[in-house]
């Protein structure tokens, strides 16, 4: 069985990018029963994945599509194979994410090929912006070095969010007035996010570590208490494109478990700043 389910991987792995992996799997099949195509199948998953060009490769390879980009007789039967494996993953899985500069594309594409085959690892930046996009309710951001580049980057979602009666936490360091060695480019980024946030502010918490030392030092954007980047990136393009980086996309339990420390460390950043 396992030599079977092998083709099936890159699929699956791509599948899982997506913020409802399940249900993309699902609508997929659904295509498939309804006479659709395999443009429309294609079209589906790349519209809801971060790497996107290797959609029609990893269909292909699953035997999902022909070498035409059309559906196979037994695509129904490897799509419903892909959607258990799936729904398999989803409740506990986790997926590599690199920020990979320059010097080493050479060393992730003999990686890839040898071992890692399409759709892994994850990107850094693209991952964080998924997770920020796929929150409907609650979304976190915390790290202790942010840029407005970066915070420009995440405003789309926030303002979405925040405008659909969402909430959202930052937590960050040296935002303070009388905090040492005062961030001005963390106090910048939290100037984009407000702006974004809009009449919406309200909805919008802000929490910094003002005193001496480093104080928090994770790295991670969370929606939803169901899908999390955690990581050594910080939220600056030399965390996201300049520096060798590593972290993992989570989804499941651990997220909510992680998810309930964040609070309570937002709750204590904020009773020491009105302490």
């Amino acid at each position: 069985m396992a030599r079977v389910l092998e083709p099936l991987r890159p699929l699956v792995s791509l599948l899982l990018q997506a913020p409802d992996p399940v249900g993309i799997a699902a609508a997929a099949i659904d295509i498939t029963a309804a006479g659709g195509t395999g443009p429309e199948v294609t079209a589906l998953i790349a519209n809801v994945v971060t790497d996107r060009r290797l959609v029609s490769y990893a269909l292909i390879h699953a035997s999902v599509l022909d070498e035409g980009g059309q559906l196979t007789k037994a695509a129904p039967l490897f799509l419903a194979r892909a959607h258990a494996m799936v729904a398999m993953s989803v409740e506990d899985g986790w997926e590599l994410v690199l920020t990979v500069p320059a010097f080493l594309k050479d060393s992730l594409a003999t990686m890839s090929r040898d071992n890692g085959g399409p759709g892994l690892p994850l990107d850094t930046g693209r991952t964080i912006r998924l997770v920020a996009e796929s929150a409907r309710t609650h979304l976190v951001i915390a790290a202790p070095y942010l840029h407005p580049s970066l915070a420009n980057a995440l405003a789309p979602a926030l303002a979405t969010l925040l405008a659909a009666g969402g909430t959202a936490t930052l937590i960050s360091r040296a935002l303070g007035w009388a905090a040492p060695d005062r961030s001005d480019a963390n106090v910048e980024a939290v100037a984009v996010l407000r702006e974004a946030a809009g009449e919406a502010s309200g909805r919008l918490k802000v929490c910094s570590w003002d005193e001496s030392g480093l104080g928090v030092h994770f790295k991670v954007v969370l929606a939803d208490d169901q899908l999390a980047y955690v990581g050594s990136a910080n939220l600056t393009p030399g965390g996201t494109e300049a520096h060798a980086e590593a972290g993992v996309l989570l989804r499941g339990k651990q997220v909510r478990s992680l998810s309930r420390w964040l609070r309570a460390v937002a709750d204590e950043l904020t009773r020491r700043s009105v302490g």
